[in-house]
């Protein structure tokens, strides 16, 4: 496909590039830190990483768990939450989330999303520096606490819960199975990807001869959004840019299968 492709949908044409561009940064800035954790400034990073994947999947649940009293015209400083799992470290933020492209003359939508401070500050470099906020400490579920409301302007908040569910799992198979269709085969984020090549048209193949155009382009549109939201966060992790460039390699080849010119993706390989 060149560097780009452009794919009529009805009448309008939409341009979809070739490969997803990489995010440049590769540090956290020293100050992201120390403000959630000012102990762990002279941690490793990676160390730091590596004992919040541990810890993930159990907060991960603590948040599912939250339930948030209802908000005005107004964002308020502080949120009262009721917590309903206290298995794992309470949030400590509540992100609100809202789209960088929204036009001027319509009311912006927001969306709350509760947030553990550290999760985020060890892996998106460009986060607003955050509130001072410490887990509170809860006794018994159904508890009320309150956390520090910080806004958080992304190009597409609709893929934002695809993106933090990934910073706290770092799995990559529950990621691709928010993005893709039909569920992705291990081998093509798990192997050589040139030994994985005539995996990926095979599997191409089964999501072109199943949806429709406009349900690929559904699917890219999510995969795009949530290269958009990496990129406009900061965030370098590896993982996430394998299940990226696999789901958009698919989802491409798929599409050029399903508008009768698969040889674009040969062609620019």
């Amino acid at each position: 496909m060149g560097d780009s492709t452009t794919v009529s949908k009805s009448t309008a044409s939409i341009s979809l590039p070739r490969r997803l561009v990489r995010s440049e940064i590769t540090e956290i800035p020293v100050s992201t830190l120390q403000a959630v954790a000012p102990e762990l400034v002279h941690t490793h990073i990676d160390y730091i990483r590596e004992g919040l994947e541990c810890l993930g999947p159990d907060m991960l649940r603590v948040l599912a768990g939250i339930k948030a009293k209802p908000v005005s015209n107004v964002l308020p400083k502080e949120l009262p939450i009721i917590v309903n799992d206290i298995s794992s470290d309470m949030p400590t933020h509540m992100f609100a989330v809202f789209s960088s492209h929204q036009p001027a003359p319509v009311r912006r939508r927001v969306t709350l999303f509760p947030a553990h401070n550290l999760v985020f500050a060890t892996h998106c470099a460009n986060l607003p520096i955050l509130p001072t906020s410490t887990p509170a400490l809860v006794e018994c579920a159904g508890q009320e606490i309150k956390v520090p409301v910080v806004p958080l302007c992304i190009p597409a908040p609709e893929v934002f819960p695809q993106l933090s569910t990934f910073l706290y799992t770092k799995r990559i198979d529950h990621l691709l199975m928010s993005l893709m269709p039909l569920p992705t085969p291990p081998q093509l984020y798990r192997d050589d990807p040139t030994t994985a090549m005539p995996l990926l048209t095979q599997f191409a193949q089964k999501i072109a001869n199943t949806y429709t155009v406009n349900t690929l382009l559904q699917h890219i549109a999510k995969v795009h959004g949530t290269w958009r939201n990496a990129m406009a966060l900061g965030i370098a992790d590896e993982r996430l840019w394998c299940a990226l460039d696999t789901a958009w390699e698919v989802l491409l080849t798929s599409l050029a299968i399903s508008t009768g010119k698969p040889h674009l993706m040969t062609e620019s390989a």
